[in-house]
């Protein structure tokens, strides 16, 4: 077969398995692991990249059996950091072109000779061979490291090399240190837990200080990457982020600020990607508000703590700190005004305002969990008291009722309906005591 029939099967194939896009999320296991082979062995074709985008969370998740090739090995000290070609740069975050980019000028540029003993070595491996494969890439680094070097050092060949990429010249730039940083970075990796971090001991804190200090020596480039690696990994990257910056590193009195401001991009792009899913909500989604106003509160309270010394950020997020008291406020007006109105109506409403109203009180109590940080705490709890407290007036004017002479004699399934409604409504509001006071006293004035 010719090379242009092969490349003609090639392109059906793509084209059959871009149509197909959706549907890989939901083929099965064995069949999916073949396509992500396929994809793999053709990931440079167009459309490909978008595809295995799509299908990523899956694809990490069962970890299919890759053929490994170089181009993979270059890209293990940078894949925590690489993301989608619509993600904004200048945070630290790589777009997934740039290293396909690097790699194309690497293996047109480097040790032709070389690079084909490190691609003989890595075919006679097996795949799932990690450790073999790891001591390639460590031979594989420092080639690509010295072509690196060499390109940034003069800034007229490195931008002629991007070409209409030129305005990742600083995500070029770093993409050269963590290739200088790449058995670092890689030792740092393995000592620490998978991500996302939840927490780090003082010993592994003081572990990484050791990893960075002794292998940076003092560039701050170097410290940047290393520490930025860890970050990523972190659930908490602004906690991590006061943390690290508060340990001796090595830096000189001029680059520590520095190092400090250009890690602070990542946690304000993670606090804005958060204010701006909040603004994304739709506004009658009550419980959807309450949750992404609490993600978005998180964020703003480690970031202004991280960030206190630094006006500029410390201005973007006292503005975003307004639109999750607006939205909370919001929240707590509607949810409660829903309420209100079921209450008068009770347990005999449509089932979809039964659900809304559930759904306003699920809000509230979520709205509770972060109030306090956003001076709202006493708005909420107020509301959450107030719902308690017209449900318990209701619950004690229909017991009242029974047995009460010349009035109206409600039906026991009436009342065991109505004491049940208000058993929940007091529980949902977070009021279990109240709740079984209301039910002690209706099965004694069923009794």
């Amino acid at each position: 077969m010719s090379g242009l029939d092969k490349k003609g099967g090639i392109d059906n194939t793509v084209a059959a398995v871009l149509d197909l896009e959706r549907p890989l999320e939901f083929i099965s296991e064995e069949k999916f692991r073949e396509v992500a082979k396929l994809l793999e062995a053709v990931h440079e074709q167009p459309g490909v990249q978008q595809i295995l985008d799509h299908v990523r969370p899956r694809l990490v998740k069962l970890r299919p059996g890759r053929k490994p090739n170089l181009q993979r090995l270059f890209y293990m000290p940078l894949e925590d950091l690489l993301v989608g070609e619509t993600a904004s740069p200048d945070n630290g975050m790589l777009p997934r072109h740039l290293p396909a980019l690097v790699w194309r000028y690497i293996a047109q540029t480097g040790d032709a000779e070389a690079l084909k003993q490190l691609d003989v070595a890595l075919k006679r491996t097996g795949t799932g061979d990690h450790e073999a494969h790891r001591k390639i890439a460590k031979r594989l680094w420092p080639l690509a490291s010295a072509v690196l070097v060499d390109l940034v050092a003069s800034p007229g060949h490195a931008k002629g090399m991007l070409g209409r990429e030129v305005g990742l010249i600083e995500e070029l730039n770093e993409t050269a240190a963590l290739l200088q940083a790449a058995d670092a970075i890689d030792a740092l990796k393995q000592e620490l837990p998978p991500p996302p971090i939840r927490s780090l001991s003082d010993e592994q804190m003081g572990s990484i200080r050791r990893t960075i200090v002794d292998n940076a020596k003092g560039d701050a480039d170097l410290v940047y990457v290393m520490a930025l690696i860890v970050m990523v990994r972190m659930a908490k990257r602004a906690d991590f982020l006061e943390s690290i910056m508060g340990m001796t590193l090595g830096l000189s009195g001029a680059d520590k600020p520095l190092v400090y401001a250009r890690l602070s991009r990542l946690v304000m792009t993670e606090v804005t990607d958060r204010a701006r899913q909040l603004s994304a909500t739709d506004k009658g989604n009550l419980v959807g508000l309450a949750d992404n106003a609490r993600n978005l509160v998180t964020g703003l309270v480690a970031a202004e703590k991280a960030l206190k010394n630094d006006p500029r950020a410390r201005h973007q997020l006292s503005e975003m700190r307004k639109t999750a008291e607006k939205t909370v406020t919001q929240v707590v007006d509607n949810a409660k005004g829903t309420v209100v109105a079921a209450i008068s109506v009770g347990p005999d409403a449509p089932l979809e305002s039964l659900i809304e109203t559930e759904n306003s009180i699920l809000a509230l109590r979520k709205c509770q969990t972060f109030a306090g940080h956003i001076g709202l705490d006493k708005a909420v709890t107020g509301a959450l008291g107030g719902i308690v407290g017209e449900v318990r007036d209701k619950a004690n004017k229909l017991f009242a009722s029974i047995g009460h002479k010349g009035g109206h004699q409600p039906d026991r399934a009436e009342v065991e309906q109505e004491m049940y409604w208000a058993v929940r409504m007091t529980e949902l509001a977070g009021n279990p005591d109240d709740a079984d006071k209301i039910r002690r006293q209706g099965m004694k004035a069923l009794a």
